[in-house]
């Protein structure tokens, strides 16, 4: 009898334990799932922006070129990008040496009357759209003028050197080159390596 208690007692027990409450561990699960989705879409997000962003540079980019012509004596700057050429500065150097304007240049060429014997447009902070090719320095219509302009070739008596920065609407950068006698390497740059001293001024 004493044994068919204990048994009661023991079935009695086990009847009023409670059962585990399952529906919390599927919220769990839920909000875990929920959270990776979150995450994804958020990854998904993000790399769609940039994909944009890239196809957006491939639209704009511009690649400016510095280019001299043996026939007409002139130099000039093609854009042969997707998009405009905003120059932030340059650098000319007659022989070697540094010089500001386009006064300086002549003289370093050897032009010693007061009169100009080049043609010449401001480069330094111009806008060259796509597609574009700017002359920038070429001869007066005289012997002087295309002979001053000729020494000035990479093969002349007075070699003429050109470094110029320029940028992109987005705001990156390059810096591209025109028989430069340094070690400079032309490609991109995240800042102007002209300093300011040696920026030509026209």
């Amino acid at each position: 009898m004493g044994d068919q208690g204990g048994h009661g007692a023991s079935t009695t027990d086990a009847a009023r334990m409670p059962e585990p409450k399952r529906g919390k561990d599927w919220d769990a699960y839920a909000a875990v799932i929920a959270s990776f989705i979150g995450i994804l879409a958020l990854a998904v997000s993000g790399y769609t922006a940039y994909v944009q962003r890239q196809q957006l540079r491939a639209q704009i980019w511009p690649h400016l070129e510095l280019e001299y012509s043996g026939v007409n004596l002139d130099f000039h700057a093609l854009n042969q990008g997707t998009g405009p050429a905003r120059v932030t500065a340059m650098r000319i150097a007659v022989d070697g040496v540094v010089v500001k304007s386009w006064a300086q240049v002549e003289k370093a060429a050897g032009n010693a009357s007061n009169g100009s014997l080049l043609i010449t447009s401001w480069l330094s902070k111009a806008v060259v759209p796509a597609g574009k090719d700017f002359v920038f320095a070429g001869p007066t219509d005289s012997d002087a003028g295309r002979a001053l302009a000729a020494s000035l070739l990479p093969r002349g008596s007075h070699r003429m050197s050109v470094t110029v920065c320029y940028c992109s609407v987005l705001e990156d950068c390059w810096v591209t080159t025109l028989d430069v006698e340094d070690d400079e390497t032309p490609g991109s740059r995240a800042s102007c390596p002209i300093p300011m001293s040696e920026r030509f001024t026209q």
